[in-house]
């Protein structure tokens, strides 16, 4: 019995039962109070919340939320107000992504190398860090390789109008929510169906795509101009040096020798690709997300650019192997092997440190800011109502109403500022960010009436003394 058992076993049992064990390593590592979550995670997670339980707040002011918010609808009808049923989701995005981009890797390349490239992204602490987060990044790669198998089946469909183009519209309006890299799935969508191909000869089917990627695109622009919500972005090299060393919460200095490394190999990656012009709708789509994210370099890019690196710099590596004709293990994966070796010990060292910030209670910088704001908050017998710069973290963290910050156009005259605001007892804002120059003039003009009880790294904390006028 014992022999037919054993035989049964296919590698792809063991595979999943890794994945299995490496999702409770994931559940381990994860921190489970208020603080690290994404603004736009949160800001989607909120106006779940507040419908589920029929609660009237000030999310709606926020702003409109990006599609995660559809997503969190289903979660949110057992699980309202737990972060940890949206962490766990998120990491279920994150595996059945990295399920797709194996076979992705294995339909294009071999299943050597996409093994190893998908084990290599399931352990980076730039993953980590991503589902932590609810990040718009492990969602972003779940759109762009949907949208693969979508456009795959859609191509090889007889029918004009099929659900995979239905879903395959609605994947790329969910993509372009979330962040400004999601612009590329509709733009390598027009770039591989706007010319007449064979496999996608039929000008109905060429028709109706473009017409509906267009319009939802366009759509969303509408919407989400100006994507409110995203995380803060970092240097270019900081942000991709995150990719070795994990949280820079964990970091005195931001790791930009470690970015330049990493800013290498995807330089060499992307010239290569272009070079070979060997042009998919995944492959192409990640490469276009990897050079509109030099645009607004966060984690998320980071996590594009490791993706990149992996899938489609492995198999550029392993054909250099090849090509030296050395018929040994050394001359044929020797490169691969030293990669293997480097890159699961600088992984795992950074995720075993990540466990740090949920033991000590780490935060960053804005997170220290509204930490604060919530011991406020919770001061016994005081009025409490915030203007926030981050308005749905700082939700989160006070379980308090919290407005966002007011509009610029009354910002212009003390009088009409000071009626408008009525009722709001604390500001917080980075007075150094540009959108906040005038309000960091006027609280300073109303200095009779606007106290600054903290002053940190990340902004400050204004108190509103309504009682005082000179």
């Amino acid at each position: 019995m014992l022999s037919k058992i054993i035989d049964s076993i296919q590698p792809r049992h063991i595979g999943l039962l890794a994945m299995c064990g490496l999702a409770f390593l994931y559940m381990a590592l994860f921190r489970y109070d208020s603080y690290g979550i994404e603004e736009g995670a949160a800001r989607a997670l909120l106006i779940n919340w507040s419908i589920t339980d029929q609660i009237a707040n000030a999310t709606p002011l926020f702003g409109m939320p990006d599609l995660r918010a559809l997503m969190f609808m289903f979660l949110d009808i057992h699980w309202a107000g737990s972060l940890a049923a949206a962490k766990v989701f998120t990491l279920f995005i994150m595996f059945s992504t990295a399920l797709m981009l194996y076979r992705w890797g294995e339909l294009n390349d071999n299943a050597e190398t996409s093994t190893i490239a998908t084990a290599l992204l399931l352990i980076a602490p730039i993953t980590i860090m991503q589902v932590d987060s609810i990040s718009s990044g492990v969602f972003l790669l779940f759109c762009f390789i949907c949208a693969f198998w979508l456009e795959k089946m859609y191509a090889d469909s007889q029918y004009t109008l099929t659900g995979s183009i239905f879903m395959l519209i609605v994947i790329s309006a969910f993509a372009v929510s979330l962040h400004p890299m999601g612009l590329a799935l509709p733009i390598a969508l027009m770039l591989l169906w706007l010319p007449k191909k064979s496999s996608q000869s039929d000008p109905k089917k060429r028709r109706n795509l473009m017409l509906g990627i267009g319009i939802s695109t366009a759509l969303l622009l509408i919407i989400r101009w100006g994507w409110a919500g995203l995380e803060s972005q970092g240097s270019h090299l900081a942000s991709l040096g995150t990719i070795l060393t994990g949280s820079p919460i964990l970091q005195s200095t931001p790791p930009t020798g470690y970015g330049l490394i990493v800013a290498s190999l995807l330089g060499f990656t992307i010239a290569t690709y272009i070079y070979r012009r060997y042009f998919e709708l995944f492959s192409l789509t990640l490469v276009i997300a990897c050079l509109i994210g030099l645009l607004r370099p966060d984690t998320s890019w980071a996590l594009m650019a490791l993706t990149c690196i992996l899938f489609l710099g492995l198999p550029m590596l392993t054909a250099l192997h090849r090509r030296t004709g050395i018929q040994s293990l050394i001359g044929q994966r020797g490169l691969i092997l030293i990669l293997i070796v480097v890159c699961t010990s600088v992984f795992t060292s950074a995720d075993k440190h990540y466990r740090m910030i949920s033991q000590l209670k780490l935060k960053s910088n804005t997170d220290y800011l509204i930490a604060t704001a919530a011991a406020i908050a919770n001061t016994p017998n005081s009025e409490f109502l915030m203007a926030s710069q981050w308005p749905a973290r700082t939700m989160l963290a006070t379980k308090r109403d919290v407005l966002p910050l007011p509009p610029q156009r009354i910002l212009e005259n003390a009088t009409i500022f000071s009626e408008k605001t009525a009722g709001i007892t604390h500001f917080m804002f980075d007075p150094n960010a540009p959108e906040n120059k005038a309000l960091g003039r006027i609280s300073a003009s109303l200095g009779h009436q606007m106290e600054v009880i903290e002053l940190l790294p990340a902004g400050v904390i204004i108190q509103v003394n309504r009682g005082k006028t000179n």
